[in-house]
């Protein structure tokens, strides 16, 4: 079967259809970790270049958890720090490639820190955590947002099996007709 360009732009309608916000500049994808149960950690950072991750996991991890395993399958490129208060952990920084942000909050705005979100398993929204990382358990398709230096919730990417359908039907696209 070949994709038209029609058909891409019909591959792309069906993917951001309930979709109110535009695709994050989506710079990597990233499957990490083993286990049966998945969890969804996305980072953006400042000048909004967003990193996602696909953490394969066995169950009873938190999100501090899920931070660290994306750090050790990644060491020296994906780095991170907290700092340890009396109510719990809060991410400081966060390095990705070339990326990086740093903060906890300085006047005036008081918002270049990383701002928590999350979303569980069929809900289409993020919700601003009222826990930290570090007691939030996760399940099977939850996911955890990171945006920095924003109060705005994660901008939307498109799911992990999006990405490569996009891929494969611009391959498609791509090759040349025989007559």
């Amino acid at each position: 079967m070949k994709c038209s360009s029609v058909c891409l732009s019909a591959i792309l309608s069906v993917v951001t259809v309930g979709t109110d916000t535009a695709w994050a500049g989506l710079v990597g994808q990233f499957t990490v970790g083993s286990g049966t149960v998945t969890s969804y950690l996305q980072f953006e950072f400042g000048n909004t270049n967003t990193y996602l991750y696909e953490v394969l996991h066995n169950g009873g991890v938190d999100g501090s958890d899920l931070i660290s395993i994306v750090a050790a399958a990644q060491p020296g490129y994906f780095e991170f720090d907290t700092i340890s208060y009396s109510f719990g952990d809060v991410l400081y920084e966060v390095k990705i490639g070339a990326d990086t942000n740093a903060g906890f909050g300085t006047p005036p705005d008081y918002l270049d820190y990383w701002h928590y979100w999350t979303r569980d398993v069929g809900e289409r929204a993020w919700t601003e955590s009222f826990v930290g990382f570090s007691d939030r358990v996760h399940s099977d398709g939850s996911w955890d947002g990171w945006v920095f230096n924003s109060a705005a919730a994660p901008s939307a990417v498109p799911a992990p099996g999006v990405i490569a359908l996009l891929a494969l039907a611009g391959m498609r696209n791509g090759r040349s007709r025989r007559r």
